[in-house]
């Protein structure tokens, strides 16, 4: 039971771009997310905490409880997807003249 639940309120309900706002300003990321990196990470990460059929439409927006995604982020400690591509030794340097 949540401390809401016991006080008999609702839990705070937030969007993807409310969620991106506020992993970014909590420094919850190691770099800024959009609300579309927040929707990829929910579409695709297996250990999202609110699954789909919990997730409320509200106008054109979904909604979801603030509190288990906020522990996700504090929580998640690889964060997973593209990241920077690693250059490998083994490949031939690259000619400064054009090629004909």
């Amino acid at each position: 039971m949540t401390p809401d639940d016991e006080k008999g309120g609702m839990p705070e309900f937030v969007t993807f771009t409310q969620i991106a706002k506020r992993v970014n300003e909590q420094d919850l990321v190691s770099r800024p997310i959009t609300r579309q990196g927040v929707r990829y990470i929910a579409d695709h990460d297996p250990d999202w905490p609110v699954p789909q059929d919990r997730w409320m439409k509200i106008g054109s927006a979904w909604a979801m409880p603030w509190e288990p995604i906020e522990r996700f982020f504090r929580e998640r400690t690889t964060p997973r997807g593209r990241g920077p591509v690693a250059k490998s030794d083994d490949a031939p340097p690259k000619s400064s003249e054009p090629e004909q």
